[in-house]
């Protein structure tokens, strides 16, 4: 499907989705930590939250709003497909490996593989560099 302004709807409310997560996460890590089933009581145990919540997905918005300014640079909105879909695969590996999860990753597997393979199905509409693979 070829549209560039639904994609840029794509990434946007991808890129919302991601700040939300990180500054709730920079207010609240505790809280949030809490709400995925795990406890943050050492200071690594906060500092890794903190490099994949916060840090991690603060550049993932970012990348997100940059796809969406260029937008008819397909590339880089493939490429923040690829990140979301790296989480999705993550939780698919985990599945797999660990067995299945509670209720509450569930909806986020469904989100993120939906968001991901939607920003890889819907192309920008028009210029040379709208091609995949540009």
């Amino acid at each position: 499907m070829k549209s560039s302004k639904t994609r840029q709807l794509l990434l946007g409310v991808c890129a919302l989705v991601f700040s939300g997560i990180a500054g709730a996460s920079l207010m609240a890590p505790h809280v949030m930590a809490e709400g995925l089933g795990y406890r943050l009581d050492t200071v690594d145990a906060l500092s890794e939250f903190r490099a994949v919540y916060v840090g991690l997905w603060a550049a993932t918005a970012a990348c997100l709003v940059v796809a969406l300014r260029r937008v008819e640079q397909a590339l880089l909105g493939d490429l923040c497909a690829l990140l979301v879909l790296g989480q999705a695969s993550g939780r698919i590996l985990s599945l797999l490996l660990d067995g299945s999860p509670s209720r509450r990753i569930w909806p986020m597997l469904i989100l993120e593989t939906l968001g991901g393979l939607a920003l890889l199905v819907v192309r920008p509409s028009s210029g040379p560099l709208a091609r995949r693979g540009d």
